[in-house]
């Protein structure tokens, strides 16, 4: 207890002989204000996978954004205080008001707005899908679907979403997979020249059903094209529901990136004119203008005048866990996507 130069009584000040183990959560005002809305957002926390090189960190996630949790020491101790009322040891009718501490908090956690895109570790997370026949997955390995990998993903939903997205993500039979950029230009290509043979003109809306039917002959089954789809859709609503309206340069673009990963992914450069050749050649006629290196600008590089290859902001990630080439074979084995998934189609 302190006492004043006046006499007067100072706050009694108790320590409690228990502290609490409590950690004091600095909030940036984005957080701060998405908790004091109404209704407030939950919030949920979330963790990376640790590895023999890096440890795993928490993450906590609000609806569309995620932030890395830091934790960051001071030189000053920082007291948590309550209100108590203790009963005096000399009258046990009187009783004196003061403050008690509870916790003592030495660290503060920082959100920080984390900077590594999901579209990285989502590519990284998902199994390849390297060609149109199908292979069974193998009986060692439990099939991991979307909700799985979310789960394990230390992203916001949104952000998992849109990445989801972005990649042309998609789920068969409980298990997730992400089409290899050979499958990619082989579905974009389908999807020219199905609107090619059809009559359709790619700068209106499309028939997406009438485009899946046309498109399913050439091997190339509704699973796989429906995401391939809506990575193209334009998201303003201008298109009518069940058709496809997409943006002449965007898609340009996502092709000329889609093509140049499928070459160069290897690691060896391809010939710039051979990848102007076979670009335009994927495009319609009135869009070929456009595949331009400006298009694609910040997605390549290019080792010598003549050679071109995607840079790591084109290609964004590493290889998935494992890929289904074992069904490349033309034997008994190898089955076509109309058995395996029969019953997936629509």
């Amino acid at each position: 207890m302190s006492t004043s130069t006046q006499g007067q009584r100072g706050i009694t000040f108790y320590v409690a002989h228990e502290q609490q183990n409590l950690r004091l959560l600095e909030l940036p005002p984005i957080l701060l204000e998405l908790l004091t809305s109404q209704p407030p957002s939950k919030l949920s926390l979330k963790s990376t996978v640790s590895t023999e090189e890096t440890p795993g960190h928490a993450v906590l996630c609000s609806d569309n954004q995620t932030f890395q949790l830091r934790q960051v020491h001071s030189s000053n101790s920082v007291f948590l205080l309550q209100p108590s009322c203790v009963a005096s040891d000399t009258d046990q009718a009187s009783s004196s008001h003061g403050m008690t501490t509870v916790a003592k908090c030495e660290a503060t956690l920082e959100a920080i707005p984390q900077s590594i895109q999901c579209t990285h570790q989502l590519r990284a997370a998902i199994p390849v899908l390297s060609n149109l026949e199908v292979d069974t997955i193998p009986p060692s390995t439990p099939p991991r679907g979307k909700v799985a990998i979310f789960d394990d993903c230390p992203f916001s939903v949104r952000e998992f979403e849109q990445a989801w997205k972005d990649i042309c993500a998609l789920e068969v039979e409980g298990q997730a997979f992400r089409p290899s950029s050979e499958v990619l230009w082989k579905v974009w290509r389908s999807i020219v020249s199905g609107c090619i043979l059809k009559g359709f003109s790619l700068d209106q809306d499309i028939d997406v059903s009438s485009l899946t039917r046309t498109i399913e002959e050439d091997d190339v089954p509704p699973f796989v094209m429906r995401p391939v789809v809506d990575r193209l859709r334009v998201n303003n609503g201008v298109a009518l529901h069940g058709y496809l309206r997409m943006i002449p340069v965007e898609s340009v673009q996502w092709a000329g990136t889609v093509l140049l990963e499928a070459r160069t992914e290897d690691g060896n450069a391809m010939s710039v004119a051979a990848f102007f050749h076979d670009w335009k050649d994927g495009l319609p006629e009135s869009w070929r203008r456009y595949a331009t290196l400006e298009t694609i600008e910040g997605k390549f590089m290019q080792p010598s005048e003549d050679t071109i290859m995607l840079n790591e902001s084109g290609l964004s990630a590493g290889k998935g866990s494992y890929s289904t080439t074992t069904a490349k074979s033309n034997g008994p084995q190898a089955r076509r996507w109309h058995e395996k998934f029969k019953s997936s189609r629509r």
